[in-house]
């Protein structure tokens, strides 16, 4: 028996504290990200939520059979420590620039960029093989298959965090790439790649047939829980505005109302 839930793209919301009460016998928690960025929520107000996510997390993390695991978006990147392209995503705080960098340094080693419940992988927008070959994954420890996307998506965050940006892939091997200005590129990173683009890009991949990815980032107004347009292989989860999550049992997926 178990039981994981996925709570999509926060913005400064507080409902994941209802979810979480709701689902109290939860084996695992998946936060996919964007915790900043709020048009309508105040800055301290999208501070102080998200001090209260990591405390659920410290605290539900005293016993070992529970875990919760908080991903990085791309409304949370810009202010990560380190990062040099900041500003240019609509929803950007610079009046809490220092205070939200000041809460990830605090907390660096409670994020992540990718993780991996069963077959089930999750990050915030999703991972493109595309993306996997540009930033040398089949180099990576002489891997000759997908199985160490989470090891590799999570290594390669912690020592080259800009890799995630926006304009990256045009810094690698493209030379003048002009880029989608809404995100549909295959080189697009896993904070930033939109669901088409994701789709065209494992088409043929081992990533398709190898995983179950569970993302956010592009908001949809209900979870396509029958897979009629994913092939039940991608789960897009940035719904909190219309009150819907993602719950897996026991290898079964429903969807959550608030």
């Amino acid at each position: 028996m178990s039981k994981s839930i996925y709570i999509g793209d926060i913005h400064g919301r507080d409902c994941w504290k209802q979810i979480v009460e709701t689902h109290s016998d939860a084996d695992n928690i998946v936060f996919i990200g964007d915790y900043f960025d709020s048009f309508d929520i105040s800055g301290i107000e999208q501070l102080f939520n998200a001090e209260d996510i990591v405390r659920f997390k410290k605290r539900q993390e005293e016993d070992p059979l529970k875990k919760v695991y908080l991903l990085i978006g791309n409304h949370d990147l810009h202010y990560w420590p380190g990062i040099k392209w900041r500003g240019n995503v609509s929803g950007f705080q610079p009046t809490m620039l220092h205070q939200f960098e000041h809460f990830f340094r605090e907390n660096e080693k409670l994020f992540h960029m990718a993780v991996k419940i069963g077959d089930k992988l999750c990050t915030h927008a999703g991972v493109s093989s595309t993306f996997l070959k540009d930033t040398g994954y089949w180099t990576y420890d002489k891997h000759t298959d997908e199985s160490y996307v989470v090891e590799f998506l999570n290594d390669l965050f912690h020592h080259k965090p800009n890799e995630f940006d926006f304009g990256a892939c045009q810094n690698r091997h493209y030379g003048l790439l002009t880029l989608n200005p809404y995100g549909d590129d295959e080189q697009q990173s896993p904070v930033w790649i939109r669901p088409k683009s994701l789709q065209r890009s494992n088409k043929k991949s081992d990533l398709k047939h190898m995983y179950v990815q569970v993302v956010g980032h592009t908001q949809q107004e209900k979870i396509d829980i029958d897979g009629k347009s994913t092939g039940g292989r991608y789960f897009y989860i940035d719904t909190l505005p219309s009150g819907e999550y993602l719950i897996e049992e026991n290898n079964k997926f429903k969807v959550g109302k608030l």
